[in-house]
């Protein structure tokens, strides 16, 4: 059914106040950030291994690498790494860049583009999260909407200049995803536009592929449901889903790969899933629209065991975690060691104060859209809130990274709570007791104020622990600025084994090779590095000669080199932390580098 009152309130509410709020708030957004982040910065890129490696990536785009090679060549064992990051990231930061660089030198250029591309994302993420919430509530819940917005960007520091990597653009596209499917007209140009969204999300990374799965299904069954009135926006998707990603696919994949299957970016078996699925949407909302629900529902079902039968034939490795695979030595050092990839259980024991900032608002958010439901108000359009808020936070459950959906997406239905509740006080200005719930739910809707109220909790049992991890990373940072790493480029380039959080600021700043960086598709070369920590020293030398290392370069307060030298006290990592250098190591350590240790192996 559609809300005809929804439907005369979408059509009444002026076009211009939204343009016109979103320019308001996006300039709020922007000043705090500038003013939160700027003074003090020492760095034009972000503090996440994945913005310098975006930086390598887009530096080379720059100077000539093809458009379809995504090639690390300097990562890794020989012939490098091949890595499945999509250009349609590194497009617009290298634009930026090239733009600037016409009357700026390189270095500012960079520092100019890398300020305004994470920067930019506001204003898109601003009018989609307004226009949701105006199409939920009016425009008290829009403007309740944008100031938990700007609260929500000011929170993730992926909008933070310097944050390149691709996950603030996959906020944004779900952003827009979410808009449209709270459009009570269902109009078809917000299905096309979700389908574009779609797509290019999908082509950006394949985190988002589940949620992607979620919101097919839930536009597959709502016209399964409504029949006829929700055909066009059936069709509109499904249509737009299918050729976007197919266009995206020709745009980004080379041709040499286009039957290869890969889980962790588009690729084939995507492809397959997402046309077969496209297409047979569009087909049955252009055919079966006015037949009965209950044959719609078997078409759909048969739809649905075509699309299983696809995945189990061209792509059943997907099924599984693409971390699965991993070799156990490389779980239990580095990818159980990285803070965004934790779940809620490693969260319970790591970072306890954090629950309530990562979780809390988006349970509250399934919570109201549920009592929507029950009670029937648009209960079609709070369904659907309460089945992609609840995918996205189960999501959450098993990687932290994603907490930020569900943060995202609950500002929609707590806005329209919030809007009434702040109604509901104005009526009696005077009483506190009538503002009190509007005042709780508004604190409770901000992820910072769950995260701050953590930290207060267990600020007396947990200091001394989050001083001393402040404490070696702050080192580990200081090793790992351009005055330390700058100096490698005074010696002969060749391959440096380094661990592997050193390896991005290595490629970043110098013209070495490096075998590790913490990135999945560079098993191998991690590896290397790892089984000569722990290898003795002339087991160690073997190790590092065939994978055609010339130089060792570690920082003495390096986690990873810790825990390899507390594995194996007679190791090369702890003879090195020791200061004991084997004979096939010679010291070469820059004199200007204190907080760095290098060695040239002698062959």
């Amino acid at each position: 059914m559609v809300d005809v009152s929804a439907q005369v309130s979408d059509r009444q509410q002026p076009r211009a106040s939204l343009a016109l709020w979103i320019g308001f708030y996006s300039l709020a957004a922007i000043a705090l950030i500038a003013l939160l982040n700027l003074p003090g910065a020492g760095d034009y890129v972000g503090v996440d291994n994945d913005d310098v490696m975006r930086l390598v990536e887009v530096r080379d785009l720059l100077s000539g690498q093809s458009w379809f090679d995504l090639m690390q060549y300097r990562l890794g064992l020989a012939g490098g790494t091949l890595m499945h990051w999509s250009r349609f990231i590194d497009l617009p930061i290298a634009a930026l860049i090239w733009f600037f660089g016409m009357f700026l030198p390189q270095r500012m250029a960079e520092a100019a583009a890398l300020f305004v591309w994470p920067v930019s994302l506001n204003l898109p993420v601003l009018y989609f999260i307004g226009l949701g919430a105006r199409r939920l509530g009016g425009e008290r819940a829009m403007f309740a909407a944008l100031a938990l917005t700007v609260l929500f960007l000011l929170q993730v520091q992926r909008f933070e200049p310097g944050g390149i990597d691709h996950h603030n653009a996959q906020m944004t596209l779900i952003a827009i995803v979410a808009a449209a499917l709270v459009d009570p007209l269902h109009r078809a140009s917000s299905y096309v536009l979700a389908g574009l969204a779609a797509a290019i999300a999908l082509a950006v990374g394949a985190e988002t592929t589940p949620l992607l799965a979620v919101v097919g299904i839930i536009i597959a069954v709502r016209w399964a449901l409504s029949g006829k009135p929700y055909a066009t926006a059936a069709r509109s998707f499904g249509l737009a889903f299918a050729l976007f990603t197919g266009a995206a696919y020709a745009a980004t994949v080379p041709s040499v790969l286009y039957t290869k299957v890969t889980c962790d970016n588009l690729s084939f078996g995507f492809l397959a899933l997402t046309v077969y699925g496209g297409v047979a949407l569009f087909a049955l909302a252009s055919l079966g629209s006015r037949a009965p629900m209950a044959v719609r529902l078997g078409a759909l079902a048969c739809i649905g065991a075509g699309a299983a039968g696809l995945t189990l034939a061209v792509m059943p490795q997907c099924l599984q975690n693409p971390l699965a695979g991993l070799d156990p030595l490389l779980k239990e050092i580095w990818l159980d060691r990285v803070s965004e990839a934790q779940s809620i259980v490693s969260m319970v024991t790591l970072r306890p104060s954090s629950i309530g900032g990562f979780y809390f608002v988006g349970f509250i958010a399934m919570v109201v859209s549920a009592w929507r439901v029950r009670m029937g108000e648009r209960r079609d359009v709070y369904l659907v809130l309460f089945v992609l808020l609840t995918a996205a936070w189960l999501i959450s459950l098993v990687q932290v990274r994603a907490s930020t959906f569900p943060q995202m997406l609950s500002i929609l239905p707590l806005s329209v709570l919030i809007a009434e509740l702040q109604a509901i006080s104005r009526r009696d200005p005077d009483s506190v007791i009538a503002g009190l719930p509007f005042a709780i739910m508004t604190l409770a809707s901000i992820p910072g104020v769950w995260f701050i109220a953590g930290y207060l909790a267990t600020e007396a049992a947990g200091s001394d622990k989050a001083e001393k991890m402040a404490a070696a990373s702050a080192k580990l940072t200081v090793c790992t600025k351009e005055a330390n790493l700058s100096t490698l480029n005074r010696l002969p380039k060749g391959m440096i084994a380094a661990p592997s959080n050193m390896g991005a600021p290595i490629l970043r700043f110098t013209g070495h090779s490096v075998l590790s960086a913490p990135y999945h598709r560079n098993p191998e070369g991690m590896l290397v590095v790892l089984h000569a920590g722990l290898a003795a020293p002339e087991k160690a030398e073997a190790i590092l000669g065939n994978a055609g290392a010339d130089y060792v370069a570690f920082c003495p307060d390096d986690g990873e080199m810790k825990e390899l030298a507390a594995r194996a006290p007679d190791g090369l990592a702890a003879a090195l932390l020791k200061d004991r250098p084997p004979a096939f190591l010679k010291d070469v350590t820059p004199a200007d580098a204190p907080d760095l240790k290098v060695y040239r192996l002698v062959r």
